[in-house]
């Protein structure tokens, strides 16, 4: 056989004409590169037997595998593969020697981060924190609309939206190890880089794939340093990297032939636009030849068509809690060169304040590392989130538009070459209004090519010469979609914002840059939706003079129960008996206070829960502690700890509370016999009358409360004593209390709200608790026009505009 030299069978033939094709190279060409005759390449590509010198320099040099070129029969492969093949004791000290002269050039080129605003790099493993991928791509679902939206809640989780099918998910590492051949997808900053490089380093060190060679390539330096040559060739670029570190040319190539490489190809979506189809190609073709190795290719979301055979795609999913726990500690340690005790505690601090709930929007970027890393670069200077949500939110947009591939040098193709940081920003803001008022954070691709087209019309001065991007729409949005990452596709061809927080914010600069009068009255009318909360906060925080929006928005308030006159009665009362307290509290804190006495009291009949339910304790506590001072404690600590310094709204509190526990008694009973239950109510309602007590003065009050607890049932009674109890006396002790209640304190009144007044003073409760919180985020409106808004607040619509 070696006599008569070797023989390419008729598939090696078939792929050493396509990869001469790949190269432009031509038969003659191939014999000049390998510096010999035409004659060996013609028999060559005839199947003819050739030297097994030239075989091999042929498949070469045409990046090919000669064991996978040769017709060789099956008797006689053993004998050519003993002989130009390495045994594992060899290959084995073939990969530890070339580890070791490699180990300074890894641990130079991954071993550290440059931070974006960080001077000093930081140790990979220092910050580094383990990633989770989703098996199931989100663009690549067959859903529509209404499925994505049956995932996304804005009651239960209403700043977070909710990735799809991702029961796949595996932790990164895993998936490495699972799949030789991984594609990992992500949104910009989503941690692709730092990925590769940890895995870079922890096969350097043996701790990782210990069989193997890293090889890490940023794949824009790669196309950038081989432009000169004409064509990119991997190979060529490995083997010469290689030499650089004292290896062999022989040793490179038996590296990558026997499949001991770790190859790691970074940042697909970074190269330059006039080298993608050969980068394409490039990548196709060695990882066919060199299949035996292991690869992974890092590329952002949206951004790659093109699918290389055998690879499994993967996503990069969003931080979970824990997983933001523990980056933020180590960003603390490594970054602010705290020591790990101090790290850990300002990260716990940090990761506190980041979950309190007037801080969701923020939370909801703390998922992406960029962003969140932007957030602890402000904690760490002022021990506190962002205090001005909407610049920050402006510094997020530049850094994801514009900073964060500036500071890597990364140079993208441009939208018709003109379109600047501005425009981008219009017109993602107009698309994101224009989505949003349409009640879904889901939309259409087709809704956002014709926003682009219509913005795109707004501005001839810049599209004057063919309106090519008029006429490929689809074209121009997967260029933004790709480049910025603020749109991502959910499902095939339906997008949402990358986060919610981002959506709302970019509405709202839309609304403040096109205010007007009548885009004012628009936005009152959803003053009640909870899904505008945000929008209607920013654009009070940015607007230069807030003022008539916010009077805008309480003659809106007023409006919503003006033609109700049992709610109207309500207000009259809270009024006569927010005058009738002795306090330095204001008036309004005082009309909150009763408001949410009547909110938490619950209806016995016919619907039986109370109006504001839990939600009541937080809005109350901020309403009224907006004029005392806010703790971070429920309602119950805050009374305890405030109203004691008076009297009337303690007693008024406790009081409100023994009805409370009455009532839910009663309704308890009635659905279940379990005794713990049952003696829990008892017990809760004891305490309350007895906290009551201690704080009635008035003789005559006093003897008929204690009159009404020696009729309670005692706590060693059974559930079936206090059913009776309940049954028999219960509502009558019920209505009788509420008889002293009114006479003696003016309270307890048992309005009988219907459903429809119910949800109407749930509107009216939630707006007047917008309207305080746009108070306090406007800078731009004096005192005396915000504290005349905030007395006109809770008032029955003939005294609010007397």
């Amino acid at each position: 056989m070696t006599s008569q030299g070797l023989r390419a069978s008729p598939e090696g033939i078939k792929a050493a004409k396509t990869a001469l094709t790949d190269k432009t190279l031509s038969q003659h060409k191939l014999a000049v590169a390998l510096g010999i005759t035409r004659q060996p390449v013609s028999k060559f590509f005839a199947g003819e037997p050739v030297s097994r010198s030239c075989f091999v320099q042929i498949c070469q040099q045409l990046g090919l595998s000669w064991q996978k070129v040769v017709s060789i029969p099956d008797d006689e492969t053993s004998e050519i593969t003993a002989k130009d093949k390495f045994n594992d004791f060899d290959i084995n000290a073939l990969v530890q020697k070339v580890r070791q002269q490699r180990q300074d050039r890894i641990t130079d080129q991954c071993g550290t981060l440059q931070l974006l605003d960080i001077a000093p790099v930081i140790p990979i493993n220092n910050i580094y924190t383990d990633i989770t991928v989703s098996e199931e791509i989100s663009s690549q679902q067959w859903l529509d609309i209404a499925d994505l939206a049956l995932d996304f809640s804005h009651k239960s989780n209403f700043h977070s939206l909710t990735e799809i099918n991702n029961l796949n998910k595996l932790p990164g590492l895993e998936a490495v190890s699972r799949y030789s051949k991984l594609m990992v997808l992500g949104k910009p900053g989503s941690g692709k880089t730092i990925f590769l490089q940890y895995l870079a380093t922890e096969c350097n060190k043996g701790e990782f794939q210990p069989k193997r060679i890293s090889i890490f390539i940023r794949l824009q330096e790669f196309a950038e340093d081989t432009q000169d040559d004409g064509e990119l060739s991997l190979m060529k670029y490995i083997t010469q990297e290689f030499i650089s570190s004292g290896i062999e040319e022989k040793a490179t190539a038996t590296i990558l032939t026997e499949g001991k490489a770790l190859i790691l190809l970074d940042g697909l979506d970074e190269v330059p636009s006039a080298y993608v189809n050969q980068m394409n190609r490039e990548i196709r073709r060695f990882t066919q030849t060199y299949y035996k190795n292991q690869f992974v290719i890092s590329c952002r979301l949206g951004y790659q068509n093109y699918r290389f055979p055998g690879f499994t795609q993967v996503e990069i999913v969003d931080f979970n809690n824990k997983q933001i726990e523990v980056f933020v500690k180590n960003w603390f340690v490594a970054v602010a060169h705290k020591s790990r005790e101090a790290g850990e505690s300002i990260g716990n601090l940090f990761f506190h304040q980041l979950n309190l709930l007037e801080n969701r929007p923020i939370k909801e970027l703390a998922i992406t590392p960029i962003l969140l890393h932007l957030i602890c670069l402000v904690f760490r200077v002022k021990s506190e989130l962002p205090s001005n949500p909407a610049k920050f939110y402006e510094q997020v947009l530049n850094v994801l538009l514009v900073r964060w591939d500036e500071v890597r040098g990364i140079q993208r193709y441009q939208i018709h070459g003109d379109l600047t940081l501005e425009h981008k920003k219009k017109l993602l803001s107009q698309i994101a209004e224009s989505t949003f008022e349409k009640e879904s954070h889901f939309f259409e691709i087709a809704k956002v090519q014709h926003i682009i087209s219509n913005y795109l019309n707004t501005l001839p001065n810049i599209y004057t010469e063919t309106g090519q991007w008029q006429q490929d729409m689809a074209t121009l949005f997967k260029v933004i979609e790709g480049q910025n990452g603020l749109l991502v596709e959910k499902s095939r061809e339906i997008y949402s914002f990358s986060h919610l927080t981002l959506h709302e914010y970019l509405t709202a600069k839309n609304i403040v840059e096109n205010f007007s009068y009548q885009d004012c009255n628009n936005l009152m009318n959803n003053i009640t939706d909870e899904r505008w909360r945000q929008v209607f906060l920013l654009t009070v925080s940015m607007l230069p003079n807030a003022e008539d929006m916010l009077w805008a928005m309480k003659k809106k308030i007023d409006l919503i129960v003006v033609n109700d006159e049992k709610i109207q009665g309500l207000l009259i009362w809270l009024s006569r008996k927010s005058q009738s307290v002795s306090t330095s509290y204001q008036a309004v804190a005082l009309r909150a206070f009763y408001l949410v006495c009547v909110g938490r009291t619950p209806q016995e009949e016919p619907f039986k829960k109370s109006i504001f339910a839990a939600a009541s304790t937080y809005e109350h506590k901020v309403i009224i502690n907006d004029h005392i001072h806010t703790p971070s404690c429920d309602l119950e600590w805050a009374l305890v700890g405030n109203i004691a310094f008076n009297p009337d709204l303690a007693l008024d509190e406790f009081l409100t509370s023994t009805l409370i526990c009455a009532i839910e008694l009663n309704l308890a009973v009635e659905s279940t016999l379990d005794d713990a239950i049952t003696l829990d109510h008892v017990q809760a309602l004891k305490i309350a009358l007895h906290q009551a007590l201690n704080l009635v003065t008035e003789d005559e009050l006093k003897q008929k409360l204690q009159s009404l607890e020696k009729q309670l049932p005692h706590l060693n009674s059974n559930s079936e004593k206090i059913y009776q109890w309940c049954q028999s006396q219960g509502k009558y002790w019920i209505k009788n209390l509420r008889k002293i209640l009114i006479s003696s304190r003016d309270i307890a009144h048992n309005w009988q709200f219907n459903k429809q007044q119910i949800e109407l003073l749930q509107q009216y409760y939630y707006a007047n608790k917008l309207i305080i919180d746009c108070l306090n985020q406007s800078a731009y409106i004096n005192q005396v026009n915000q504290q005349e808004i905030k007395e006109s607040l809770l008032l029955a619509f003939t005294e609010t505009n007397q």
